[in-house]
């Protein structure tokens, strides 16, 4: 506990008092999130029904409230506090713990508030601490919060309280400006107003919950328009507003397309973890059974991977003679893809290429265990050796299995060996087939972001290339430069062999056809992995790599999270925003400047596996959004401080008044606003029925040495 918070602590230990962070319905009033000492009742309530909490009385202190709740979805009312287990769908302005936050009676907050302020006589500016008290709104004038951030120079007090329920159109603004000027003995030209709102677009924040019921949350994230503007009245002025876009996402919701791509990487994740932990102690010290490659979200159901196996093959068998594969054997995206939307949908549906060990990758990274995945791989290639079908493999493929894929399917005298070898090798076959995964991904993650045309970008950033340091904006002109405007198709893959970091291992061939061709070294390091017979035969044994170079795949791990965080945030905003691809391509690369750079709040997948919540704010161009700026806001603010100190009264005045649809505050202090929230409650979508809460807070500090008893601050 702080020092400056401890004697408040030690005289009103029945209360709940620390040093935090501003809580949501602090932030609202003050715009900030800076420390602060907050005073509440925390309350407990055994019953296990959030609808039986009592009505607090006066001068009443209640325990923590025991949450143990129920999963079935509750009435939202303002007369009911949320079960700990319970995920809103609604949108509200106060958060979850909030929920917990029970108000002071006036007298008890004024005294608390007294207490405190006499101990800040001797502090300095600096070591202040503003102190908010919550209080409880049924007392006269309506009170919400006490604050109290004075020093050994000034007496600062402030108080929020509840104004009423109003529709727009009955708000006169001039007659809060014409307050203000009169209270503080100046013109209206010497106050400076400053106003901000915010939209609702679509979804809805849900904090701090468990990542289980973040991933089963209705929505998958929230998206919001934040306005600031100046001048004396609460139309947004549509052309020299500044316009803000804030949104956030959950990695890996269920309802999100791009999880196309993320159950590659977070099975990736879970191999390559794998892997490194086979090559520090060996691959009997992991339990290939209980392995996890595939992490199933509760309430989901896990897939019949055998039966998607012997689909494929079945498919492959049929399509090999007929089939005619696009350019690339990308499925994905087409001359008519227009939107991320399509390309997500597409991929979903049915993959994103024809590749034949991509799309065995799709299969296996849905394995629950280790033990799953490496069994049918075998049973896969076991197929193949058999010589019924004939699989496609991209030209731009690169990676071992596909050679030894199209080995096999051309018959092998030693097929047999090659299989149990890989049985009896348990890192080879996971690192063969998280190199596919490795490859298919960035593939992926290159072909989609070149609908933002920004593939050029993405490719520089597997590779470590000098240009993706360079910006964005930079990078685009090159392309432009060099197509004199027209079409350009750039194969990001073309130096992907020759980077620092590359992954693309070259193998002329896998079959050697002249045994003096190997020297003894090489043919020693064969036949100690079993891949090499004593005479060499025509029909050679395929040569898999005696071990896969993993120790790149961390740096490109860290990459494919920071670039999914990107293409979660453009899918939502493509769909929230209604915006087109020309619309997305500069909040692409805000986004890409913002997640991938030294800087990125995203440092590794498991990172995002553990907290899927991501959060961004950048400004956006008005045209853009200008459609959703004619609707109603959820909630404005208004800012009106003086423009010179020294004019009027002598003192530091500040009055913040918001407007919000939805309540402040959590339920146990707005309930008590009763019956006058009654009418207020009726909130309703249409035109000019709809009403917004009013509260006002009021700031004061003047520069005195003598102290003021807070009663007379109001």
């Amino acid at each position: 506990m702080e020092n400056i918070l401890r004697p408040v602590l030690e005289s009103y230990p029945k209360f709940f008092i620390q040093k935090q962070k501003s809580p949501s319905y602090v932030q609202m009033y003050s715009k900030s999130n800076n420390d602060i000492g907050i005073v509440y009742v925390k309350n407990k309530q055994t019953s296990s029904n959030p609808t039986s909490i009592p009505q607090q009385k006066n001068n009443q202190v209640i325990d923590e409230l025991d949450l143990t709740g129920s999963p079935l979805k509750l009435d939202l009312s303002l007369h009911t506090i949320l079960d700990d287990t319970l995920i809103s769908d609604e949108p509200q302005l106060w958060t979850k713990e909030e929920a917990t936050h029970y108000p002071l009676n006036i007298e008890k907050a004024r005294e608390v508030a007294n207490f405190y302020n006499n101990n800040l006589t001797q502090v300095s500016k600096e070591e202040s601490l503003p102190m908010w008290i919550l209080t409880n709104p049924s007392e006269e004038g309506h009170p919400l919060l006490l604050m109290v951030h004075s020093d050994s120079l000034h007496f600062a007090r402030g108080i929020v309280t509840y104004q009423g329920a109003f529709s727009l159109e009955d708000v006169e603004f001039s007659k809060f400006i014409e307050e203000y000027a009169l209270q503080e003995k100046i013109s209206a030209d010497l106050i400076n107003i400053t106003l901000d709102c915010k939209f609702l677009l679509a979804g809805i924040s849900y904090g701090s919950h468990s990542t289980d019921e973040l991933l089963n949350a209705p929505h998958s994230g929230l998206t919001e328009l934040r306005c600031e503007w100046s001048g004396k009245s609460l139309q947004i002025p549509y052309i020299s507003c500044k316009v803000h876009f804030e949104q956030e996402v959950i990695i890996g919701h269920l309802a999100s397309p791009c999880n196309a791509i993320w159950k590659s990487v977070s099975a990736l994740h879970s191999m390559n973890q794998l892997l490194v932990d086979m090559t520090a102690a060996g691959h009997s010290s992991v339990n290939l059974e209980t392995a996890t490659i595939s992490n199933i979200i509760p309430g989901t159901k896990r897939p019949d991977n055998t039966k998607r196996l012997n689909n494929l093959l079945n498919e492959t068998e049929m399509y090999a003679y007929t089939a005619e594969f696009p350019p690339g054997g990308c499925t994905c995206i087409g001359e008519d893809t227009t939107s991320l939307k399509q390309c997500m949908a597409a991929m979903q549906a049915r993959g994103s290429s024809n590749d034949f060990t991509y799309r065995l990758w799709d299969v296996l990274r849905d394995c629950a265990t280790a033990e799953e995945l490496i069994t049918l791989l075998i049973q896969a290639l076991k197929f193949i050796s058999s010589g019924k079908i004939r699989p496609f493999i991209d030209a731009n493929n690169k990676t071992y299995l596909s050679k030894l894929v199209l080995k096999l399917s051309r018959g092998h005298s030693q097929a047999s060996k090659v299989l149990k070898n890989l049985r009896t090798s348990p890192p080879q076959a996971l690192s063969l087939v998280a190199q596919v995964g490795v490859e298919k991904t960035m593939w992926e993650y290159t072909r989609v972001m070149s609908l933002l045309e920004h593939s050029y970008y993405i490719a520089g950033i597997w590779t470590s290339e000098s240009r993706s340091h360079e910006s964005i904006e930079q990078i685009n002109q090159t392309i432009q430069d060099m197509t004199m405007g027209g079409d350009f198709t750039l194969n990001p893959f073309d130096t992907l062999s020759h980077g620092e970091h590359s992954i693309r291992l070259d193998c002329e061939s896998f079959c050697v056809e002249e045994s003096s061709e190997l020297t003894v070294d090489d043919f020693a390091s064969l036949k100690k992995h079993g891949l090499a017979p004593e005479k060499k035969d025509n029909n050679e044994v395929p040569l898999i790599a005696d071990e896969i170079d993993i120790s790149p795949w961390k740096n490109l791990l860290m990459k494919f999270a920071q670039v999914h965080a990107c293409l979660e945030h453009l899918y939502r905003a493509e769909t929230c925003l209604r915006a087109d691809i020309a619309g997305l391509k500069p909040i692409a690369s805000r986004l890409l400047e913002h997640y991938v750079s030294e800087k990125s709040p995203v440092r590794s997948i498991g990172q995002l596996m553990s907290d899927p919540l991501q959060r961004i704010s950048m400004p956006v161009a008005n045209n853009l959004v200008q459609d959703h700026l004619k609707k109603n806001a959820f909630w404005y603010r208004a800012e009106m401080s003086k423009k010179e100190m020294n004019a009027g009264v002598k003192r530091d005045c500040k009055v913040v008044y918001v407007f919000s649809q939805q309540p402040v505050f959590p339920p146990p202090v707005w309930q008590n606003l009763e019956p006058s929230v009654e009418d207020a409650a009726e909130v309703t979508t249409v035109g000019e029925d709809l009403k917004y809460h009013v509260t006002k807070y009021t700031f004061l500090s003047n520069e005195v040495v003598s102290k003021i008893n807070l009663k007379c601050t109001s």
